[in-house]
């Protein structure tokens, strides 16, 4: 790593320049740089724009929105109570897709079942057209003053002691060197906060999550698909405790019909049922998450590689298999999949605090609480196994504390999304985009606070951070 060292002309806490030259070379200078533009990253670089601070968002791909653009829908904006426990920047997020005629909003009526008894929780989930999401997080962005660099990929951190000084990202015009006063790590492998050295865990290949691509297919025919659910023939597990059949209002002239289902598909008769979600928003589209490659380090450029090549020859069989033998795909084609493979769990930072299984389950409040978590505990077989769920006490949801967003040790940094503080079975809960989302929103006002009042985010006040969470519409308590 490289020692960096600045000079800068500061009124009432900001900085008023916009770029600086150390040996002939240009450094672009913020108030806030935020790192990785997905479901957290968005959010915090509108919070922390919004907020008053000078905020540049950078991003690898050329559009906002990460692992969301794929298809999946959000989960997590309420408990299984059916209490609602986010709001905020992402629920006026929800909100603009529905007024561009990209998203449903709020599908509720779905219920956790085990055949044998009903249990008092219930599944909501948020589905909506990835494309829409691509506009509404860019204008909603931009609107709020960020400025935006896509294509734009982390290779280089100058640290000075327990401070970032400034990032180097390559470019199409070559490699920039960008600083701010406090940066928040977005990237999900806690890319950031690794490269500058701060302490980092992961539980290593084989023992973490696997991955997975999502299909989108076109000319699926659900009703038939449901009633081959239903009678238990090349899909089974009607009275399986994951099964979740979510009716609801489609894109299509306000169309009702199934918007979630989920089951086993018996694809192939020498291999185990493939469980899969299928999500839709637009009659006769629907996205699946059936895929799945296992003992994966996202962290390793060889195991990505091989992750991708899995994938893209496990989406090609899957298609194949869901046109011979399942009802209502006999004319399916495949509309795309995903532009990278998504990962559940990868490394994350030590934190000033770590949330656990047990505060997830046993619905844990804190004093530092800045966002809430709902969504069960779902941890994806590192095997290749079923996905296994452990639910949250009453249907009840749980506060993260604002300790497991500050990686131990730094001066400047903040950190949201899937590479919070918090231990392998937690991360099953908190890695829910509408948490994330929560969570980006917080360390976004935090990092505007913190430089206004020329403090590192550590000392950040916390009842000033909530109160400005309230008034932003954020949901801390229930």
């Amino acid at each position: 790593m490289t020692l960096f060292a600045f000079r800068g002309v500061k009124s009432h806490g900001w900085t008023f320049y916009d770029t600086i030259n150390i040996g002939g070379k240009s450094v672009e200078k913020y108030d806030v740089i935020v790192l990785g533009g997905g479901t957290a990253g968005m959010i915090a670089a509108t919070a922390s724009a919004r907020s008053g601070a000078r905020t540049l968002l950078v991003e690898r791909d050329g559009y906002l929105g990460g692992t969301a653009t794929m298809g999946i829908p959000f989960l997590g904006f309420f408990s299984g109570n059916g209490t609602k426990v986010v709001g905020g920047l992402p629920q006026e997020l929800v909100d603009r897709m529905g007024k561009l005629g990209g998203c449903i909003g709020h599908a509720h009526g779905g219920t956790w079942s085990t055949g044998i008894q009903k249990i008092d929780y219930e599944f909501v989930l948020t589905p909506f057209d990835p494309e829409c999401l691509k506009f509404a997080s860019q204008e909603m962005a931009l609107e709020a003053g960020v400025d935006l660099m896509f294509q734009a990929v982390l290779c280089d951190v100058q640290i000075d002691g327990p401070k970032v000084k400034a990032i180097n990202v390559i470019t199409v015009e070559g490699e920039k060197t960008l600083e701010a006063e406090v940066f928040i790590d977005c990237t999900g492998d806690a890319m950031l906060t690794w490269m500058a050295e701060f302490p980092t865990e992961m539980r290593g290949r084989g023992n973490m999550q696997n991955v997975s691509h999502v299909i989108r297919l076109a000319n699926v025919d659900v009703d038939r698909m449901v009633q081959c659910l239903r009678e238990g023939a090349e899909i089974e597990g009607i009275n399986d405790w994951h099964i979740r059949l979510v009716r609801g209002k489609l894109l299509d002239d306000a169309e009702e019909g199934y918007v979630h289902v989920a089951g086993k598909a018996k694809l192939w008769d020498d291999r185990a049922p493939l469980t899969f979600t299928g999500v839709r928003w637009r009659k006769g589209e629907m996205t699946f998450n059936i895929t799945r490659t296992t003992n994966i380090d996202p962290t390793i450029a060889e195991d990505i590689t091989r992750a991708e090549i899995s994938e893209r020859k496990n989406v090609a069989s899957v298609v194949k298999a869901f046109k011979e033998k399942i009802p209502g795909f006999e004319k399916i084609y495949l509309v795309a999949s995903s532009v990278r493979v998504g990962i559940r769990e990868g490394r994350k930072i030590k934190g000033l605090y770590t949330l656990t299984e047990q505060e997830v389950v046993n619905r844990s409040e804190f004093e530092d609480g800045i966002a809430r978590g709902a969504y069960p505990i779902d941890v994806h077989d590192p095997k290749g196994g079923n996905t296994q769920f452990t639910f949250i006490k009453e249907g009840g949801s749980y506060g993260v504390p604002y300790r497991c967003l500050i990686p131990d040790g730094s001066d400047n940094l903040i950190v949201a999304g899937r590479c919070i503080s918090a231990t392998g079975q937690a991360l099953g809960s908190v890695r829910l985009m509408a948490c994330c989302m929560a969570q980006g929103q917080a360390a976004g006002i935090a990092a505007a606070l913190a430089t206004q009042s020329d403090i590192s985010p550590v000392g950040v006040d916390i009842t000033q951070l909530k109160d400005k969470l309230i008034n932003e519409g954020a949901i801390l308590t229930v």
